[in-house]
């Protein structure tokens, strides 16, 4: 049975008065006072394994290091940084976590926010739920929130904001809802999550233009920062004539906020969306090609030297997002349909290994970067959200074989809990040997019957390598 589809009932959720007020009230009011069905929580516990595994296969990275050597210069507090010896300040922890998380693009995803929701929220849940000694249930219910939050943001500002205007979402919307997820977890009153709301939304930032190099996994770090309430804000500084919808050039009015949060606490998208945990660490516009691709080579078990050429065909985002056919770097590669194909024919389910320096110039792979094609088939935009290729393999002998993938194999309702467990385990030991990354499994798996979240943290610091 499928990690994500659990057979029990669940509990009918809570449904909260909304106040008449702003807009931006009303979302502060669902923030502390929202309480999620069960089967919610259950989603978020699995949002953060799969988080927790992908900080601490960040962990060793460059730019997870670069931001781990900032911080440690003054380094204060008792905030874990996931993967490594350091503690540092609430703040601090959740930038580097959210940096880790972001780095290998190995963190879910979701179709509405079009984010990665869950880089910004943990790490920012993590960092908090330390400093008030939080409940594992505690945390998965700031993090529901916070997902509510995005989502209903992403309603109202996409497709715009993302396709077109050039805005990294796992930023420009993850800054609120790690805000968001935060004020949850510090017990703030309305008011106060008011202002921490227009902090995040002055402050949230994140362009696509950056995708593919260092930057990117900064968005999420810088997103899981700045959660932390403090200065007053405008209480009009996300719906107002110059605010956050506003300048971030929404697609619909800022008036259209009404109406997408009219049914917080009654309709959860964390249960009707979904949260896409991904099973290969490249853009998540890549793996149903890369599904299709690798279901054709394990039937017809055709080898590099067979191949006179591999078609894909895709909906109209996912080549807006690919845009690098020659790739030079790691973070290059995850955004090149070629390489990324031609790398699943030579090695296989593609892993984090698949993106190291020495592979980009592996030979076996150059050589197949040229038969590799991506063309968007604007017959699939219809598709929306789910993300449907068809790949074409052109054979030597003059065969011709095809698949379609309608959504790939991590997508909501589809991971198995054996999919889950096999990624963390891979990710984890990145940075803990291998009995600590049992455990922290272990941990991380059992989150709901957690009484400190700390106890957590501490297994994923535990037997480093």
């Amino acid at each position: 049975m499928s990690a994500l589809d659990s057979k029990q009932r669940p509990e009918p959720s809570t449904v909260m008065a909304m106040s008449t007020g702003s807009p931006t009230l009303s979302m502060a009011e669902f923030i502390i006072a929202g309480k999620a069905r069960v089967e919610a929580r259950r989603r978020a516990a699995i949002a953060a394994c799969d988080t927790v595994g992908v900080i601490l296969a960040g962990a060793p990275e460059a730019a997870a290091d670069i931001i781990r050597r900032t911080i440690v210069a003054e380094a204060r507090g008792h905030c874990r940084v996931l993967g490594t010896g350091v503690c540092a300040s609430a703040s601090d922890a959740a930038l580097a976590n959210g940096v880790a998380a972001h780095a290998h693009d190995y963190d879910d995803m979701c179709f509405v926010s079009m984010a990665h929701p869950s880089c910004a929220l943990v790490p920012s849940i993590l960092a908090t739920g330390e400093l008030v000694r939080a409940s594992g249930n505690a945390v998965l219910d700031a993090y529901i929130v916070g997902f509510e939050i995005e989502c209903r943001l992403g309603l109202v500002m996409n497709p715009r904001h993302y396709h077109e205007r050039g805005w990294h979402s796992t930023s420009s919307i993850g800054t609120l809802g790690a805000a968001a997820a935060a004020a949850r977890m510090l017990g703030l009153d309305a008011p106060s999550t008011v202002h921490a709301l227009g902090i995040a939304a002055s402050l949230a930032c994140g362009v696509k233009e950056n995708l593919g190099s260092m930057v990117k996994p900064l968005h999420a770090g810088m997103a899981a920062r700045l959660a932390k309430a403090g200065l007053v804000a405008s209480k009009r500084s996300i719906d107002g004539p110059q605010g956050y919808l506003a300048a971030m050039d929404s697609q619909n009015p800022p008036a259209a906020l009404t109406d997408a949060i009219a049914d917080l606490g009654s309709r959860w998208e964390i249960l009707e969306t979904g949260i896409t945990v991904k099973l290969y660490p490249s853009c998540a516009a890549t793996h149903p090609a890369l599904d299709a691709l690798l279901a054709l080579k394990d039937k017809h078990k055709f080898t590099t030297e067979d191949i006179a050429g591999i078609d894909v065909e895709a909906d109209s985002m996912t080549s807006r997002l690919l845009t690098y056919s020659r790739p030079s770097t790691g973070l290059e590669a995850k955004f090149s349909m070629p390489f990324c194909a031609a790398a699943a024919i030579v090695l296989g389910h593609p892993t984090i290994e698949t993106f190291d320096a020495e592979r980009i110039s592996d030979p076996r792979i150059q050589k197949l970067l040229p038969v590799v094609t991506l063309r968007a088939n604007s017959a699939f935009d219809a598709s929306t959200p789910l993300s449907q290729a068809a790949v074409t393999v052109r054979l030597n002998d003059g065969r011709t074989i095809s698949a379609r993938a309608d959504g790939a194999r991590g997508y909501p309702g589809r991971l198995t809990d054996n999919e889950l467990n096999t990624k963390f385990l891979a990710c984890a030991q990145r940075s803990l040997n291998y009995s600590a990354a049992v455990a922290a499994l272990e941990g991380v798996r059992a989150i709901e019957t957690t009484l400190d979240i700390t106890d957590l943290t501490q297994l994923c610091c535990d037997g480093l390598v």
